[in-house]
């Protein structure tokens, strides 16, 4: 498990830090740059579609263990060849493989989970996640200072994804399935069960993780738009998101994750209220940490959720965990920036209680004995 974990810090620092390099980026290849944080949500997007089509059996397309150890390494490769050149297209072929690498992470690791810990899943999912949100932090704040200190943005986002290459490299071990001998191939109808059983769980997954990224993207935004602070002052206040996010998720580590979406929409709302309607820096800055907290517990149980409908393939259904993140990735800046240009990102937030709204709709409650049983071997 501490490969898996390590592995998502990894993909956590490196889409979180986009962010923060991309001034430093945009100075070196041009406005091209700025397009960097959509490749990852694009390519997942695009593979996902591909591999749903072309593989219709249970077995992985490769061992986990090899898959995880090439991505992080390669991962770590693609950051470097993305900011050691002036030359855009060469930059640009580092982003579109730190993608490509970034994406076969996302896409494999639940999978990796639940074949793991078939009866524990959701919990140790909480606990990746509550990991990843602290990276997700931390790697910001680590590029700012090596950007401060002289070194450049590169040490800062390249260093610790090395680091964790070489943590996954000396920790990754094969899954039960995998040292137990080579598994039958699956039919299609054992390997992914008709739409109808697993629409609403993909569908659920894909508002929550668009959620996160409205708050996630445009917290700072708002902050300088809407409340006149200071650009800085807005990237501070705009962190409370990952902190309420952290201290969420590393809560509902250690005690059972609530079965129903209830809780996490009404204080998603409560934050929202305090963002939207009181117009006061201070207690904006307090709703984004309490939407934070609120939306902790969304995506490690809905994504288990998702899994448990794929008892015979953990893998197919982590794919189509990918296709909800892709779409999220893309969709959510997609949504609110085009809807800031129309009107203004006051206007575009109301997004965030319109799918609060569609969540009570769609979400059902998690049942506690959802348990996935390992794939045959």
């Amino acid at each position: 498990m501490l490969a898996a974990y390590v592995a998502n810090c990894a993909v956590a620092w490196f889409l979180n830090g986009l962010g923060a390099v991309l001034p430093d980026l945009e100075e070196d290849i041009g406005q091209r740059a700025s397009a960097y944080p959509l490749l990852p949500g694009a390519v997942l997007l695009a593979w996902g579609i591909v591999i749903t089509r072309r593989h219709r059996g249970a077995a992985p397309s490769s061992p986990h263990a090899p898959l995880m150890i090439g991505a992080t390494v390669g991962l770590t490769a693609s950051v470097l060849v993305m900011g050691i050149t002036n030359w855009w297209w060469v930059s640009a072929l580092g982003g579109v493989a730190a993608a490509y690498t970034a994406a076969t992470l996302i896409r494999m690791l639940p999978a990796t989970i639940a074949m793991a810990r078939p009866d524990d899943t959701e919990l140790v999912m909480v606990r990746a996640n509550a990991w990843a949100s602290m990276a997700s932090i931390t790697a910001p704040l680590a590029i700012g200072a090596a950007i401060a200190v002289g070194f450049g943005w590169l040490p800062g986002m390249a260093l610790p994804i090395a680091l964790a290459a070489f943590v996954v490299a000396i920790t990754a071990r094969p899954l039960p399935h995998e040292t137990a001998g080579p598994s039958a191939e699956l039919d299609a109808g054992a390997a992914v069960p008709p739409l109808a059983t697993w629409w609403r769980e993909i569908t659920v997954l894909t508002m929550c993780i668009t959620v996160e990224f409205c708050f996630a993207y445009f917290a700072a935004t708002y902050l300088h738009d809407e409340l006149g602070m200071s650009t800085a002052g807005a990237a501070a206040g705009a962190a409370a998101w990952g902190v309420g996010m952290t201290i969420g998720r590393f809560v509902v580590s250690v005690r059972p994750a609530p079965r129903s979406i209830v809780p996490s929409v009404v204080l998603i709302g409560i934050g929202f209220v305090l963002l939207w309607g009181v117009g006061e820096p201070v207690a904006a800055i307090v709703g984004i940490g309490i939407a934070g907290l609120g939306a902790a517990p969304l995506y490690p149980t809905r994504i288990t959720a998702l899994l448990a409908r794929f008892p015979a393939s953990p893998d197919q259904g982590a794919t189509r965990g990918g296709i909800a993140s892709g779409i999220a990735l893309v969709g959510a800046p997609a949504l609110m920036a085009g809807l800031r240009a129309l009107t203004d990102v006051r206007i575009a937030y109301l997004t965030v209680p319109v799918l609060l709204v569609l969540l009570l709709v769609l979400a059902k409650p998690v049942p506690v004995a959802a348990r996935r049983q390992p794939a045959p071997v």
